[in-house]
């Protein structure tokens, strides 16, 4: 079966139209301290930019809210001038004064790929050493 310019031209338009009705959406992210050691977590934002979330003792939950861009999935904040959209690369965790040593991060590429209004991450410093291991519990 042959398609023909006009048909494919016809389907990406029909295509187009369906996803451009799509809004961007908040989205809320739960950040908890999973392990028995306290971590510092940072949100990271393209070219070298970080914004500070602070200490996290053992157990202790933050919150960001942030927007998930329709066409793309990619998750942003505006910048506080309300002029631009500041894109979210990762959030990174780990022991105070460690950094590069044990830092690690949450994977944002599975919530890129859906529509998501609740994220919730946990971060923890393995006992004894290593990297800050971060997980994605809940997607919703």
């Amino acid at each position: 079966m042959k398609i023909g310019l006009s048909t494919l031209i016809l389907c990406a338009g029909l295509l187009a139209s369906c996803v451009s009705g799509a809004q961007d959406r908040p989205v809320t992210l739960s950040l908890t301290n999973g392990g028995a050691e306290g971590l510092h977590c940072r949100l990271m934002f393209g070219h070298w930019v970080d914004r500070d979330l602070g200490e996290l003792e053992p157990g202790e939950t933050t919150t960001v809210g942030m927007t998930q861009a329709a066409e793309d999935g990619a998750l942003y904040i505006m910048r506080s001038d309300g002029a631009r959209k500041m894109m979210i690369e990762t959030i990174q965790c780990a022991q105070p004064g460690n950094w590069m040593q044990n830092f690690g991060q949450v994977d944002f590429a599975p919530i890129r790929s859906r529509r998501a209004r609740l994220i919730e991450a946990i971060c923890a410093a393995p006992a004894g050493g290593g990297r800050t291991v971060c997980r994605l519990d809940r997607i919703d």
